[in-house]
């Protein structure tokens, strides 16, 4: 997978879409997607490799991002959101197996952009700490600079 929302869906079963242009990617990304996440191309692994201190978010400035449909579902892109799975966890059990498999000793990655933080990798650790209840979450914070630093 090469883009960075490619990236972070990955290749697991329930994220099995089939393989896309960036361009095309973000022709399919629903408007309430499209409009959170900086519109250029980023490497996830470039992200992991900044020098970013980690620091702890309140998981409650992060769940926003549940009502967005920013997960797979039988092969399509952005299908299910991280409250469906929370309401309905069997029905999306490749989804919530990876929220109870998701490691919280590893930090979620954001970014701030147009005011607020957006999760760029560890929608699925978020979830588990919601469901945890958790207060805070550990996390980077990339400016958009340093994301577009991750550039393809």
């Amino acid at each position: 997978m090469t883009t960075d929302k490619e990236v972070s869906f990955g290749t697991a079963p329930d994220r099995a879409a089939p393989d896309v242009s960036f361009e095309e990617l973000l022709a399919l990304m629903p408007d309430a997607v499209r409009e959170v996440f900086p519109p250029y191309r980023w490497q996830l692994e470039k992200l992991w490799e900044l020098d970013l201190k980690v620091e702890p978010v309140e998981v409650a400035d992060l769940v926003w991002m549940f009502d967005l449909p920013l997960w797979q579902l039988d092969g399509e892109r952005f299908k299910v959101t991280p409250n469906q799975v929370a309401a309905t966890p069997m029905n999306f059990r490749a989804h919530y197996q990876r929220v109870m498999d998701a490691d919280l000793d590893l930090p979620v990655n954001l970014v701030a952009y147009r005011g607020r933080l957006v999760v760029l990798d560890g929608v699925h650790r978020l979830l588990k700490a919601h469901f945890l209840r958790r207060r805070w979450i550990e996390a980077t914070i990339a400016t958009a600079t340093q994301l577009r630093s991750c550039a393809v």
